[in-house]
């Protein structure tokens, strides 16, 4: 592979990512959920979990992905299943979420307590779990990396693509909790918690049909 085959390569795959990244999915959803009713801190937390799942979507998608996917054929809907069960989970979780303080100091006060652990497992599970992530790095890997990749360009993609994930949430979270905004939200974080509950099940549903009904 030669230099300039390889950064066209890297563009190809950054630019692809990012296309993916921005569009509304589980991670998003939670996300939003974590930063609204939970507070700056508790979303990008929940941000870092998410880019620390790429990792390992990435880490499949250059080593293994087509031995896998050519001696298991079946592995892809058990993934998309298991994902699609996480959904379900999250999803009825937050119908079951209770009211949030109004004044937003139980957030604060979550953080302090060391619940960081616990928002940034919610952000690693979601984007392990997420068929949609597991679906689209296939899809990449499978039709842009076709050739074989160097190890530079193995570096450069294992550290861009979960760095720029983490960056685009965090960013959604530090807006999302801008304190007019959320302390104006915050009347309405049971409302959201349901909507966004809806959203994933949603989600969850539609994959099991796509991967029951293919």
């Amino acid at each position: 592979m030669t230099f300039e085959t390889g950064w066209a390569l890297f563009g190809a795959v950054a630019a692809a990512h990012a296309l993916g990244v921005v569009s509304p999915g589980p991670d998003f959803a939670v996300v939003t959920r974590q930063a609204l009713t939970q507070g700056r801190a508790a979303g990008i937390w929940t941000a870092a979990g998410i880019g620390s799942g790429i990792v390992l979507h990435v880490g499949y998608g250059l080593f293994g992905l087509r031995w896998l996917t050519h001696r298991l054929p079946w592995s892809l809907d058990a993934i998309a299943l298991i994902g699609a069960a996480f959904l379900l989970w999250m999803g009825s979780t937050s119908l079951r979420a209770r009211s949030h303080d109004p004044d937003g100091e139980t957030a604060a006060a979550g953080i302090t307590h060391g619940n960081w652990r616990r928002h940034y497992a919610l952000g690693l599970a979601t984007n392990v779990l997420n068929p949609k992530a597991t679906l689209f790095f296939v899809a990449l890997f499978t039709s842009i990396v076709s050739a074989p990749v160097s190890l530079p360009m193995m570096v450069a993609l294992a550290i861009w693509l979960p760095l720029s994930t983490f960056a685009w949430f965090a960013a959604v979270a530090v807006m999302l909790s801008h304190r007019r905004l959320q302390q104006a939200l915050q009347r309405h974080a049971q409302r959201i918690d349901r909507a966004m509950g809806l959203i994933l099940i949603a989600l969850g549903l539609a994959v099991i049909a796509d991967t029951l009904g293919g």
